[in-house]
């Protein structure tokens, strides 16, 4: 059944930032009564008025022009009028679809009153022209803006709608942070959470079980917004994912953080993330919420996937065992007896069996035992010999350090020396195809190769200097490792909490002798701030005794 036409009016109004400093002129007010007089002057009768305010004319999902879409579709709207055509829109494909295409398929006049364009006089050339200037102007409406956000966040400006979660915007300088005092401690209290060992999931539970609002309803509670996105029956329901948030969230130490997601385009909003290497930090623009050694021991603590080890209990020496042959984990074997604690091998070996490398097998009850007794040993001494052993540390801290550095310079020279080679290797690949001496696909098959290999090589370069940038500043850790192990002299057993604390890494080799007298097992247990306390060679159970 065809539609009746109507000659009813639309009247459309849109106003947004990428209409620049000609606001006044654009405002809502002004088209309106602009749009009323016209109608009233041509006798057209109005069917309704549809605004979007502060919406982006390179965006065509907004909500009152899909209401007046679905009016025309209905056989509501006969004539649409607006300003300009900027104000219908600034995305030349999208104006022209619904100026060519839609309007005319639906029986509809288009009025663009200061452009002096009316369908209903036939085409007009000037239109496809305005449109391609209207976005144009939009495209560089956004590199302006672009290029302003950029500027404030080199300055360590904050220039989001809203304060991350423990923060408030300073009243005398909207662009600074400043801690709420509502929920400032809530998020301390997150991390220490996290550093004690408790998981994401643990955390949540319990802020939900304290009745705290979550970020999102406390937003929806000040400011009026996002009262949506969460349900309002139960608005001290925290997730996994907001406590996940909060821990990896660096504006917490002090610094601005920007530059985290752009856009697609100027034409697409939606956002995307951007490569952690483009984000802008500028460090200590605001007062801290935590302090460097809570966050990183937050970090170390929420990138270790929590499982409970095949016994029932929880594997306390997730993520720090290592082994000293090909540097990858150790993972828990399951006892087949209950009177076994269990053990951990070496994970290549048991994936790839011994091409690949070797057991580095050792009790759960013998690892235990060696840590349990390392810790207590210089915790003790941390409290009986604090000026010897401080003297002592920071040798052993920098001896760490130097030797470290060196395998570190070594392998970044190593891979920056290979990253050379693939440059002139795709150069030359690029050249041998534009002069026809390899085919297109042959180019393509080799190529694609060397430049994943090349990806990865400047990911692990980028990662090694961060290493070594590190290594920089971690002569001056010692006090903070004495502070940290003073407090463990007189514990009796081993927690997940305990190690994270005091522990980076525990390097295991391969142990030496067969026999149940003589074998010898050494581990190496990496402090935190400065590296290998001591090396010891400690005779382990075996696996009948363990």
């Amino acid at each position: 059944m065809l539609k009746q036409r109507t000659d009813k009016a639309a009247l459309y109004c849109r106003l947004s930032r990428d209409d620049g400093t000609d606001s006044e002129s654009n405002s809502i007010v002004t088209q309106r009564q602009m749009l009323n007089r016209y109608a009233k002057e041509q006798g057209f009768p109005v069917y309704d008025e549809y605004i979007d305010d502060g919406i982006s004319g390179t965006v065509f999902d907004r909500p009152s022009f899909n209401r007046m879409i679905a009016d025309i579709e209905d056989g509501k709207i006969g004539i649409v009028l607006c300003k300009d055509m900027s104000r219908l829109g600034r995305n030349n494909a999208m104006v022209a679809y619904y100026t060519e295409i839609f309007f005319p398929e639906n029986d509809v006049r288009f009025i663009a009153i200061s452009d002096c364009i009316d369908t209903f006089q036939g085409e007009n050339e000037i239109m496809a022209f305005k449109s391609v200037i209207n976005e144009y102007y939009a495209r560089d409406i956004s590199k302006k803006i672009k290029a302003a956000y950029h500027t404030k966040a080199l300055n360590g400006e904050f220039t989001a709608p809203h304060a991350p979660y423990g923060y408030r915007k300073n009243p005398d300088n909207r662009h600074q942070l400043v801690p709420d005092e509502n929920t400032a401690g809530t998020v301390t209290r997150i991390f220490q959470m996290a550093a004690q060992g408790l998981t994401p999931f643990k955390i949540s539970s319990q802020l939900s079980k304290e009745k705290i609002l979550t970020p999102r309803a406390y937003t929806a509670q000040q400011h009026g917004k996002y009262k949506d996105s969460f349900h309002p029956q139960y608005p001290t329901d925290w997730s996994n994912t907001t406590v996940m948030t909060i821990l990896q969230n660096r504006e917490y130490l002090g610094h601005m953080v920007c530059n985290k997601s752009t856009t697609k385009s100027f034409k697409n909003r939606k956002l995307v993330k951007t490569d952690p290497c483009d984000w802008i930090e500028v460090k200590g623009t605001h007062e801290p919420l935590v302090d460097e050694f809570l966050f990183e021991l937050a970090q170390k603590v929420v990138r270790v996937k929590k499982r409970e080890n095949g016994t029932g209990n929880p594997n306390i020496f997730a993520g720090l065992l290592k082994c000293s042959d090909c540097g990858g984990s150790l993972s828990f074997i399951k006892p087949k007896n209950d009177g076994h604690a269990g053990s951990y091998n070496c994970n290549l070996y048991r994936k790839r069996t011994s091409k690949y490398c070797s057991a580095h097998y050792i009790t759960h009850k013998a690892l235990y035992k060696i840590v349990l007794d390392d810790i207590r040993r210089n915790a003790e001494t941390a409290k009986q010999y604090e000026d010897e052993l401080s003297e002592s540390a920071l040798a052993l801290s920098k001896s760490n350090s130097k030797g470290k550095t060196k395998r570190l310079e070594k392998e970044l020279e190593k891979l920056q020396k290979r990253n050379g080679e693939l440059d002139t290797i795709i150069k030359k690949l690029f050249e041998q195809n534009a002069l026809g001496v390899i085919s297109d696909e042959r180019f393509i098959s080799m190529s694609v190769g060397y430049e994943e290999e090349q990806t990865e090589l400047k990911t692990k370069i980028a990662g090694l200097q961060n290493h070594l940038d590190e290594q920089e500043t971690a002569n001056g850790n010692t006090e903070k490792f004495l502070n940290a192990v003073r407090k463990y002299s007189e514990i009796t057993e081993l927690n997940a909490a305990i190690l994270n604390d005091l522990i980076d890494s525990i390097v295991i080799y391969n142990a030496e002798g067969k026999s149940r007298n003589n074998r010898k097992q050494r581990v190496e247990i990496n402090y935190k701030f400065i590296g290998i306390m001591q090396m010891p060679e400690t005779q382990t159970a075996t696996p009948q005794s363990a």
